[in-house]
């Protein structure tokens, strides 16, 4: 079985020995997969059909979602999913590669050498703080990352205008963040453009120490705790997750019902849809006009960006769940390449299609974040 999850790139395979054979950077190199029990294939329970009886059930399971789960449970087609072990394994459904010339004597693809990123990433013209404004003050001592904590934590704690962007805001995890920042940049030391920089992270994802609800009534928080593969990166580059932020309840956005009947599309109850009204955890706020919505399903995220409370955030989008907020909050959203960044160890909503990827207020902190 092939390691699904993203590789290091320290430990990928780029260049041939055979210099007429061209090397590839990010090749997945074959790892063995998880110990599972023997697997017997399933013997299916559903009757032999031929003809018009064919015909008949076919459209009925292309109409009505039900019709198409209940055949699909009945032959057994998902015992696969009652394997505990493949639970935490995250299959690789598309590689991302890319070519090297032949005889290359790279391991990478050329990029922009800079030790801390201040050469590539430089200060944005735009109406929000970028990353850059950040740093570089943190760097000059005009403020620290914790006094500028200790602000955005008083405009979006409880039954503030901005709370609702939130859902869960650890205090205490927040500080001790800024304050090791606060430190690296008094020692002369920072990781690099993204120290200290204040960051949202969507529900959707797992950060160890937080719950997780996808917006909803239910707990889906992992038993065994563990942070998203993608929001990790943020904190192991220094950047300071302030808190989890809201979405449309479980990123629903489409017929409950696969092409419900006409008399059916006048109820509300049938459908979802892409504004972000949550009337569970709240609606976030669209800050160019409180009577608009932010768009979803990561509306939490782009309202937090979009009201100059953090210059980065973290979204997910399956169709259209980052691009759509983004839009319209007059922000930046990218839906990044399917499979190309890791999701583990949290679960996908939509496996086939959905990708976490960042949204920010300008293209620079958007390549950045990426």
């Amino acid at each position: 079985i092939l390691e699904g999850s993203v590789i290091d790139p320290e430990v990928m395979s780029t260049t041939a020995d055979d210099k007429n054979r061209p090397g590839f950077y990010g090749y997945p190199p074959i790892r063995k997969g998880p110990e599972t029990p023997p697997y017997a294939a399933p013997h299916g329970n559903n009757p032999v059909l031929r003809g018009l009886p064919l015909a008949i059930v076919a459209s009925l399971a292309t109409k009505f979602n039900l019709v198409g789960s209940f055949l699909w449970s009945n032959t057994g087609f998902g015992n696969l999913r009652q394997i505990k072990e493949l639970d935490d394994y995250e299959p690789r459904y598309d590689p991302t590669v890319i070519k090297l010339p032949n005889n290359s004597t790279s391991s990478k693809p050329n990029e922009e050498a800079s030790n801390d990123g201040s050469a590539q990433y430089q200060e944005a013209s735009n109406r929000h703080y970028s990353a850059a404004y950040y740093t570089s003050n943190y760097k000059t001592g005009k403020f620290t990352p914790t006094q500028v904590v200790t602000g955005l934590l008083e405009q979006i704690s409880a039954k503030k205008h901005h709370s609702v962007a939130f859902l869960q805001i650890i205090p205490q995890k927040v500080l001790a963040a800024a304050e090791a920042s606060t430190a690296r940049y008094q020692s002369g030391q920072p990781l690099g453009p993204l120290d200290g920089v204040p960051v949202a992270v969507k529900d959707e994802a797992d950060l160890d120490g937080y719950e997780k609800s996808f917006a909803s009534r239910i707990d889906y928080t992992r038993k065994n705790g563990g942070t998203t593969w993608c929001v990790q990166k943020f904190e192991d580059a220094g950047a300071i997750i302030v808190g989890k932020s809201n979405m449309h309840e479980l990123g629903l956005g489409k017929y409950l019902i696969s092409q419900p009947p006409s008399f059916l599309q006048n109820f509300g109850l049938m459908k979802t849809d892409i504004t972000n009204n949550n009337p569970i955890k709240g609606t976030p706020v669209n800050p160019y006009n409180p009577s608009y919505y932010t768009g979803g399903s990561s509306g939490g995220s782009a309202s937090a960006v979009s009201s100059g409370l953090v210059p980065i955030a973290h979204g997910v989008d399956g169709g259209g769940s980052i691009r759509l907020p983004a839009a319209w909050c007059g922000l930046y959203g990218l839906k990044p390449t399917h499979g190309r960044l890791s999701i583990l160890p949290s679960v996908s909503l939509a496996a086939s299609n959905g990708v976490m990827g960042p949204i920010a207020s300008n293209m620079t902190d958007l390549e950045l974040a990426y």
